[in-house]
């Protein structure tokens, strides 16, 4: 995935999920088909759980690690890493898309 380029929280019409904050932790709850699967539910820590929430609108991961960076006093580095780490594992799960430039 393209540091630079922009991501999004994605949903389509065959999957979806449900977002709750539970016990202050961050649930992502995959739905396929108007089913919900409860094998593969995600449990987010609050770095992840910050991240989810900056993804409801397009970002692009540079942008995030700055925020990470900033709101978790790491290094610009760690953070790019760490966010980097994150899109990738969401982007494999279908939970993120990557917009086309200019979008």
């Amino acid at each position: 995935m393209d540091r630079a380029s922009l991501v999004v929280q994605h949903a389509d019409d065959r999957r979806s999920f449900v977002t709750r904050q539970i016990a202050g932790e961050t649930l992502i709850v995959p739905v396929t088909g108007h089913v919900v699967d409860l094998e593969s539910i995600y449990v987010l820590n609050p770095v992840a759980s910050r991240i989810w929430e900056l993804l409801r609108s397009p970002t692009s991961a540079d942008r995030i690690a700055e925020v990470v960076a900033s709101e978790f006093a790491v290094s610009p580095q760690h953070a790019a890493g760490d966010v980097a780490e994150f899109l990738d594992s969401l982007s494999t799960r279908g939970l993120i898309q990557e917009l086309a430039k200019g979008t």
